[in-house]
């Protein structure tokens, strides 16, 4: 699943407030300041935050993927691919942070602890005042499935319903060949009045009628090109793209891709999705982004996740730009995985998501996109 294949290359680490450096090298072009502005802490003692939305009144939510839980299961480990033992529970939070600050458990999802790693909750979107989100994932052989643990969700007055899973047609179909596995993740309310979903582990892109609850697959993402053989894809040397976030500009769909392991510097790129499934390189030479956001200036900004190395955390926020031409606008983010901004232009950046637990931290950012 996907917390796994952003853990699975890196020592996980938590810092405090005071450990987060952040600058910004853009000018005036880029539309974010000059200077970056000092954080503030709108939530903590978060367990692996994934996902943040902000609503026009300023109340956050937020959701994380919880620690697993009291239940013992046995499922494959996503990279070692071998059964092990696993812990299960309604861990992962959907938590709201109203516009004074307080902080309120609003619902619960299904949390499963394997390998090292927990995932759960993912990624929240709004549309037409209801809220959605993607929970979980299922692998091959993993048995049968919990409820609410793959697909898309309606939280509803603290209630959780679920409105689609993954997994009928992934054991069914399996769209991508290589694996039968699914991780849904990326989730935002499109142009068309239908949700819009990436599958981190599928390799695809989906749009979800909550309505007829009804899934209708866009496209598959092809490997890219890799260093060592992938042996779900009978050695070829390829990775696996991993799309973590679906945006919209101009009414068109860009998709953020974080490829697997190895995942190598400047291998990540954000692709544009045409109406009829065509996919297109839109940014290249970006290194693991964890997410992808249409900022209030119109312009996509994406999160991206950089390892501990000894020089600093290296996670940033960047401006997306076509080719090669993405700038730079917060650095020294540790371990960054959700983006969000209001009309304002005050960026929430959730950190130490795949850090311990109880390290996870969203901040705010005041100001960050000028929108002027």
């Amino acid at each position: 699943m996907l917390t796994t294949r952003l853990s699975a290359g890196c020592v996980l680490f938590a810092v405090s407030i005071t450990g987060v450096a952040c600058a910004s090298d853009t000018d005036d072009q880029t539309g974010a300041r000059a200077v970056a502005p000092e954080p503030v802490v709108v939530a903590d003692d978060l367990n692996g935050p994934m996902g943040i939305l902000v609503e026009p009144d300023g109340t956050v939510w937020i959701v994380d993927s919880g620690v697993g839980g009291d239940q013992a299961v046995l499922t494959p480990d996503p990279v070692s691919r071998q059964l092990a033992e696993a812990s299960f529970g309604l861990t992962s939070r959907i938590i709201r942070v109203d516009v004074e600050g307080g902080q309120t458990e609003f619902a619960h999802l299904p949390s499963l602890h394997v390998g090292g790693t927990a995932y759960g909750g993912a990624r929240l979107a709004m549309l037409d005042g209801v809220l959605y989100a993607t929970s979980g994932g299922w692998i091959e052989g993993s048995g049968d499935r919990q409820t609410n643990h793959s697909g898309v969700v309606r939280v509803d007055s603290s209630q959780v319903v679920e409105v689609v899973n993954t997994i009928e047609i992934e054991s069914g179909q399996n769209p991508d060949p290589a694996q039968r596995e699914t991780n849904p993740y990326g989730l935002t309310a499109g142009p068309d009045g239908m949700l819009w979903m990436t599958d981190a582990a599928g390799n695809t892109l989906y749009r979800v009628d909550p309505e007829s609850r009804s899934l209708e697959l866009v496209t598959v993402f092809e490997a890219l090109p890799g260093s060592v053989p992938n042996d779900a894809r009978s050695g070829a040397l390829e990775v696996e793209p991993v799309p973590t976030a679906v945006a919209f500009m101009d009414g068109e769909a860009y998709v953020s891709f974080l490829p697997g392991l190895p995942m190598a510097e400047g291998t990540a790129k954000v692709v544009r999705v045409s109406a009829d499934g065509s996919v297109t390189d839109f940014a290249t030479d970006l290194t693991r982004l964890t997410d992808l956001q249409t900022g209030p200036d119109g312009h996509l900004y994406a999160v991206s996740m950089g390892f501990p190395d000894g020089s600093g955390p290296g996670g940033a926020v960047i401006r997306i730009a076509r080719g090669s031409a993405s700038v730079t606008v917060l650095t020294d983010l540790p371990l960054p995985t959700a983006l969000a901004f209001d009309s304002r232009g005050d960026a929430y950046v959730a950190i130490n998501g795949v850090g311990q637990p109880g390290s996870g931290r969203v901040l705010r950012f005041p100001g960050l996109v000028d929108v002027r």
